[in-house]
């Protein structure tokens, strides 16, 4: 029988407690969810109370236990990384095999995202610190290379075939077509230019990031440990970013401070482009023909972005 890879709210408490046994045994404490728990959830993080330390549990179903291990594993590794000052990353206490729960610190503050949705004037402030945060973590396995476009190309062409032949139905697909088209043709002239690689989040949202009152800027969700592309993590950052922008010059400005903030980057102004350009198509690609409001604002983020970093 397969193993369950979501949980109802039930399951997640009695597997949240059994293993918060395990760590502390004796304890006695409760569990808040930091999540509605109206349906079963892949992962379910509480806040624990009554524990030795302040600390978040999070569990997942028996069915992501390799999953969970990975996030266990890379989060603890990052965290000794980005162990002092304000960039952060929320470290590790333990982990239960058994209860695929990962017991970890808890950040005093705020996801970055509560913050905006409350004080919207802060949003270049933090646009800047999400950039700064962004370098932190990359920093340490940051390194330079020479572009290896093949690869790209060949996605691209692979969506192509899925967009023209129907299989993958998406919005405007005439236009997505051309533009992959265009950026195909381009792919190779920029092969070996200079170019960057670093272990990224790769699934790094506002709400990953917590603000803490002393400043400190905490991440978590870890779970990629491979060599990627370093301005993905940006442009996934600027997605949520730019919809607290009132206007172009206010996402002008967002988009210059994340920038500023990640610093300087020895890649090929092209090559970033054309990164860019690939983030911006695998996001369109990967939107359905009716989106939800939420995929659409998404969807015209990354148009604007991908208009920024036109080739």
């Amino acid at each position: 029988m397969t193993a369950a890879t979501h949980l109802n709210g039930a399951e997640a408490h009695e597997r949240a407690e059994a293993a918060l046994k395990t760590f502390w045994p004796g304890w006695q404490g409760d569990l808040e969810p930091l999540k509605p728990l109206m349906k079963p959830l892949r992962a379910t993080p509480f806040v624990v109370h009554g524990g030795s330390e302040p600390a978040v549990v999070k569990v997942w179903g028996p069915g992501n236990a390799d999953k969970a291990q990975a996030q266990a594993r890379r989060q603890a590794e990052v965290a000794q990384a980005m162990s002092d000052g304000l960039q952060r990353a929320v470290p590790v206490l333990d982990f239960d095999a058994a209860n695929c729960a990962l017991l970890m610190a808890q950040a005093k503050g705020k996801p970055v995202v509560d913050v905006l949705r409350g004080q919207p004037d802060r949003l270049d402030e933090l646009a800047l610190r999400a950039g700064q945060w962004c370098r932190a973590h990359h920093q340490s396995t940051l390194r330079p290379a020479g572009f290896r476009p093949a690869g790209h190309k060949a996605w691209l062409e692979r969506l192509m075939a899925q967009v023209t032949s129907g299989e993958r139905a998406i919005p405007d697909a005439g236009a997505f077509v051309t533009e992959a088209e265009r950026l195909t043709s381009l792919a190779m002239s920029l092969r070996k230019r200079p170019s960057l690689r670093a272990v990224t989040h790769r699934d790094l949202t506002l709400s990953n990031l917590i603000l803490s009152d002393d400043g400190t800027l905490w991440g978590l969700d870890f779970e990629n440990a491979k060599e990627d592309e370093p301005g993905r993590d940006l442009f996934s950052l600027a997605l949520d970013l730019l919809r607290y922008a009132s206007d172009d010059a206010a996402r002008s400005a967002c988009y210059d401070r994340l920038w500023a903030g990640y610093g300087a980057a020895e890649i090929d102004p092209e090559v970033s482009a054309f990164l860019t350009q690939c983030f911006a198509l695998g996001l369109w690609a990967n939107t359905p023909a009716r989106p939800s409001q939420r995929q659409a604002e998404r969807l015209a983020m990354a148009h604007w972005v991908r208009r920024q970093s036109a080739l």
